[in-house]
């Protein structure tokens, strides 16, 4: 691995890391939707700045294993296809919704831009005979904040729907939402772009 390909790629990933909190502190839609093309073109520079720095070098098939993994896993497949239509497209890569007030528990209470608030569902009955389906689902009230969306890449016609998965495990509630897949992502890419230096670091 080319350790000057590793120093771009550690400029790509703090500008990741950069986007990640401002998507975290935004105050309203238009500087969410900012961090969030910002987040998914460092995200993939990343690759990019990698894919150089491993032609012709003993970390090729290293590479060919990022990349693989980036192709079959559903989360990064997601960013990798919302940059593209991002960055290519004019098709939203997030939605704007939310709720503007708490009505369920909190009697009306206006809810902050990227606020969460946990609940819980007591029971969902079937419709037709009452019979209790499930209970005690955990799940979060969403104020004003993006909401992921099946990304499209126009040049290739593939879609992605919004991950489940990631390195072969169920997305936990707690994550499942935008921010929280960008969180996931950049702990991800944290870690190839270690992989990366420490390949580089071993060169003779």
């Amino acid at each position: 691995m080319d350790p000057l390909a590793v120093e771009h790629a550690k400029a790509r990933l703090r500008k990741a890391e950069k986007a990640v909190e401002a998507l975290k502190n935004a105050s309203n839609f238009e500087s969410a939707e900012d961090a969030w093309s910002d987040f998914l073109m460092a995200s993939s520079a990343i690759y990019s700045k990698l894919e150089q720095g491993a032609k012709g070098a003993t970390s090729a098939p290293w590479y060919g294993r990022q990349k693989h993994e980036r192709r079959t896993d559903p989360l990064l497949n997601y960013l990798h296809i919302a940059r593209n239509s991002d960055e290519h497209g004019i098709d939203r890569v997030a939605a704007r919704g939310g709720n503007l007030r708490d009505m369920v528990g909190g009697a009306g209470e206006e809810l902050k831009f990227n606020e969460r608030r946990p609940y819980r569902i007591e029971t969902v009955r079937d419709g037709k005979t009452g019979e209790v389906k499930l209970s005690d689902i955990p799940t979060y009230l969403y104020g004003p904040s993006l909401q992921m969306v099946t990304v499209h890449d126009r040049r290739t016609g593939v879609s992605r729907a919004p991950p489940t998965q990631h390195l072969g495990q169920p997305i936990h509630l707690d994550d499942l939402w935008l921010t929280g897949v960008a969180e996931l992502g950049l702990a991800y890419f944290r870690q190839i772009v270690a992989e990366a230096a420490r390949q580089a670091s071993s060169l003779p």
